[in-house]
């Protein structure tokens, strides 16, 4: 397994240098600059937050499939919040209670109620997109307080605050992960639910808590791309979750649980924004970005099916 994790990092590695470098050969200057480089940055911190969250609801064996609306209905709930007036730290904090809420709701549905996770997540999808445009009517939600603006747009040892904020939060995950005991269970669920449960582990707790986790995260998203563009939106998040699950699975995450890695999917989020960005420049258009992260999330699930294959080949031959 170790040597699967680290052959597939090194073929992250290799394959975000080989789009740079390709890249600046194509278009030069026009990509390798400091301003595209941080727009990449910029638009990948939202997403690094939300295939976090990915990652971890993919370890427990689940999916959720409603972190973009998530995304977007705490970034409404906090954007009407305070265009009313009231305090930045409330309406951050009630917006993200209230993705934590439906991550808890997601969590238990799927956990205690038995609902599969894709039935569980597509219907809070549809619920609260669809609540985000009742909300506003499909209009902008913008004269939000300058404090809020400024911390989006602000910069902290001259990188933009967003992306030192989800790194942050990826090292955080990091530490999480890999050394601490309850987020080591979130593997033995996800690898063998049944067995997990037989040997005393809280199976039901621990997907309850990832799905608040994965909510969490895009609650985090939603303040970052709020606060730095000013304004909230029904639209904001559309797509994102088809980014996020591509970066994931693309990192070393796997649709069936059991497998996932943080600094995979940070490779991850790399690789898919470095490609809908040089689309972009090589002249495509940006509605194409869906298709290109189906597309890489295809060939990633394909990979790990072979993967899978010839470890159990040689399991068998040995």
């Amino acid at each position: 397994m170790r040597v699967l994790k680290a052959g597939r990092t090194s073929s992250l590695l290799m394959l975000i240098g080989l789009v740079i470098v390709v890249m600046g050969l194509i278009k030069g200057t026009a990509f390798l600059n400091l301003v595209n480089f941080e727009a990449i940055l910029i638009g990948m911190s939202y997403d690094l937050l939300l295939a976090l969250g990915m990652t971890v609801v993919l370890i427990v064996g689940g999916i959720d499939l409603s972190v973009g609306s998530v995304m977007a209905f705490a970034g409404i709930v906090t954007t009407l919040l305070l265009q009313d007036g009231v305090a930045v730290p409330l309406a951050v904090a009630s917006g993200l209670a209230t993705a934590i809420a439906i991550g808890a709701a997601n969590g238990v549905l799927v956990a205690k109620a038995n609902v599969a996770p894709f039935v569980a997540t597509l219907s809070s999808m549809s619920i609260f997109r669809g609540m985000c445009y009742v909300m506003t009517s499909g209009y902008f939600v913008n004269k939000l307080p300058a404090s809020y603006i400024a911390f989006g747009r602000g910069r902290f040892l001259g990188l933009p605050v967003t992306v030192v904020f989800s790194l942050a939060v990826c090292l955080v995950f990091m530490v999480l992960v890999n050394r601490f005991k309850f987020f080591k269970q979130m593997f033995y669920t996800g690898q063998s639910p049944d067995a997990a449960y037989l040997t005393g582990l809280p199976t039901r707790l621990v997907t309850i808590v990832a799905y608040m986790i994965c909510s969490t995260t895009a609650g985090l998203a939603s303040i970052l791309m709020t606060s730095h563009l000013a304004m909230g939106h029904a639209s904001f998040g559309l797509g994102a979750e088809m980014r996020a699950i591509a970066a994931s699975v693309v990192g070393g995450a796997s649709l069936s649980g059991g497998k996932g890695s943080v600094f995979g999917t940070l490779l991850g989020v790399i690789l898919v924004a470095l490609i809908n960005n040089a689309f972009i420049m090589l002249n495509g258009s940006p509605n194409w970005q869906s298709a290109i992260s189906g597309i890489i999330l295809i060939v990633a699930l394909a990979i790990d099916r072979l993967q899978e294959r010839l470890v159990h080949a040689r399991s068998v031959a040995a």
